[in-house]
């Protein structure tokens, strides 16, 4: 009988990413040792980072197809659909320097009462006025202006898998 040869390229590539490699026995059943000179702590110490972009953070680690140096996940997203490296200027766009983005810095519409310029959806109020999502929707069920202490610096999400008490019909 034949033995087939399991296709290395693939393997490679579909080989799941962790941050650090974690030993399998091997046909023996012990567990491989790590070599003379690496320890453990020097291995997690090192700060994983793109190889293109330099990103430390990434919701995924990706690997590049031909030297298996670590990429970012938009980084590996990016050459995967489109076979060639991510360009200079997305990479800039996607620099975050630490600060949020301020109201005043902003441009674009505002909101005529709580004078937001951030929000998901833009609503306008029966007289016309140009109303932000958190402050159209509370008009519009309750009737009158939404308090201004209930304003957030931040669109707060909702969480996908609320539990609503429901009982679900069978």
């Amino acid at each position: 009988m034949l033995e087939e040869k399991p296709n290395l390229a693939l393997l490679r590539r579909h080989a799941p990413i962790s941050p650090s490699p974690t030993p399998s026995p091997s046909a023996s059943g012990k567990i491989p040792t790590i070599p003379s000179g690496r320890s453990p702590v020097d291995a997690a110490a090192k700060q994983k980072s793109c190889s293109h972009c330099h990103a430390t953070t990434t919701p995924l680690w990706r690997r590049e197809p031909v030297t298996l140096k670590p990429l970012c996940n938009a980084c590996g997203l990016y050459l995967q659909q489109r076979n060639k490296l991510r360009p200079q200027e997305l990479i800039d766009a996607d620099i975050d320097d630490g600060s949020e983005e301020s109201d005043k810095d902003a441009t674009g519409p505002e909101c005529s009462h709580c004078h937001t310029r951030n929000t998901s959806v833009w609503r306008r109020s029966k007289t016309g006025e140009q109303l932000c999502n958190a402050c159209g929707v509370y008009l519009r069920l309750r009737g009158r202006d939404r308090p201004l202490s209930l304003k957030r610096n931040k669109i707060k999400p909702r969480s996908k898998h609320r539990d609503t008490g429901s009982i679900s019909p069978k």
